[in-house]
């Protein structure tokens, strides 16, 4: 009886300490995630800024072509990360909120003139803050 007993609460012992290492595992990953796409939106923002004000400086210069690429490139790096949250996120609005961030920051270098785009550079970091205020939640 006592062996059974031992071998009970072992078990139940061993379940708990699964089940801890495992959430422990999901929040750094949720965190890394979380981390990287902020990283990666806020250099496609840089990115889609350079790539207005290249064209704004000379649109048929050497730089903006140069510019546009970098962009281009850094849309891959943000997207690739969009999808690494909706992957791993733990609730629905975290995930709209990375998709409204991601596209308010696709739609920068449409911006017409200087003071447009600084008002969708500002409304596109403020969602990304409000991005990491969800995730933060997240992480707990």
């Amino acid at each position: 009886m006592g062996s059974t007993v031992t071998y009970v609460f072992q078990r139940n012992a061993s379940a708990r300490e699964q089940l801890f290492v495992s959430q422990q595992q999901l929040r750094a990953d949720r965190m890394a995630v979380y981390s990287d796409f902020a990283g990666a939106l806020t250099e496609f923002r840089r990115g889609q800024q350079d790539r207005w004000h290249r064209r704004d400086e000379d649109p048929d210069g050497s730089t903006y072509p140069a510019a546009r690429t970098e962009a281009h490139r850094l849309r891959g790096v943000a997207l690739h990360a969009l999808f690494r949250v909706q992957l791993i996120a733990g609730a629905r609005p975290l995930i709209e909120i990375a998709q409204e961030a991601y596209a308010l920051t696709s739609d920068l270098h449409k911006a017409a003139d200087k003071t447009e785009l600084s008002a969708y550079g500002a409304r596109a970091r403020e969602v990304l803050e409000r991005f990491v205020e969800l995730a933060s939640v997240d992480v707990q």
